[in-house]
């Protein structure tokens, strides 16, 4: 992929609307977005005394201990806020991407919060998957963070849950 290519994809997979801007910005149009074929890109000279010696992908370090429990942070400012219900909203949107990395048994959107979003799932295994794939993403164009709490911690706050 070349720069126009991968910024291209990123709009088409972004919801933010973030990386539309980065599109723009490469001189590609609207109806590139929608399917057109960019012109081809011009080849860069590249010095391979500057690239790696090996490229590995490697999946991120967890924030915490893995456990069953995650806080989503920075998922909202209630400042800006104007539904008195826009909680019930997040906790749709968070509770429906979440369950696609295993069964969310508890969930609660603290209004009062600098945007935190509790999350508790069946297994550890969930919600590794769902901290690797949460911790530094977009969302309403706000960077979350998504950490490990321990069962303890998230007992003392949601009794029984």
């Amino acid at each position: 992929l070349n720069a126009q290519s991968r910024a291209m994809l990123m709009a088409k997979l972004d919801r933010s609307g973030i990386a539309s801007s980065v599109v723009g910005s490469l001189g590609v149009t609207a109806a590139a977005l929608n399917g057109a074929v960019p012109a081809p890109a011009i080849p860069m000279p590249i010095n391979p005394a500057v690239l790696p010696a090996q490229m590995v992908a490697m999946a991120p370090e967890p924030i915490g201990t893995p456990s069953e429990c995650l806080l989503l942070k920075n998922m909202f400012d209630p400042t800006t806020e104007m539904d008195p219900e826009f909680d019930l909203d997040i906790r749709d949107d968070v509770h429906e991407e979440c369950s696609k990395y295993g069964r969310v048994k508890h969930i609660h959107v603290d209004k009062n919060s600098c945007g935190y979003v509790y999350l508790r799932f069946e297994s550890i295994e969930a919600a590794s998957r769902a901290q690797q794939a949460m911790h530094k993403r977009w969302f309403a164009r706000r960077l979350i963070s998504a950490i490990f709490l321990q069962p303890y911690e998230y007992d003392a706050k949601f009794k029984g849950a």
